[in-house]
């Protein structure tokens, strides 16, 4: 997410996905959130803490 001049943008993989007025980042931010989270559900990613695996 990146802000100024009254707007805000949410990018998602590196791409603007929404601009928004500041007063409705917050409210967009959780909305695209939960939206990324159905979607990584459907697509059978696993939720939870993350993996970390050390290559040496």
């Amino acid at each position: 997410m990146a802000s100024g001049n009254g707007k805000g943008q949410i990018f998602v993989k590196g791409e603007v996905i929404k601009t928004v007025p500041e007063s409705k980042i917050v409210e967009t931010l959780i909305e695209e959130a939960m939206k990324l989270a159905e979607q990584m559900e459907a697509d059978g990613v696993a939720s939870g803490e993350p993996e970390v695996s050390v290559a040496g």
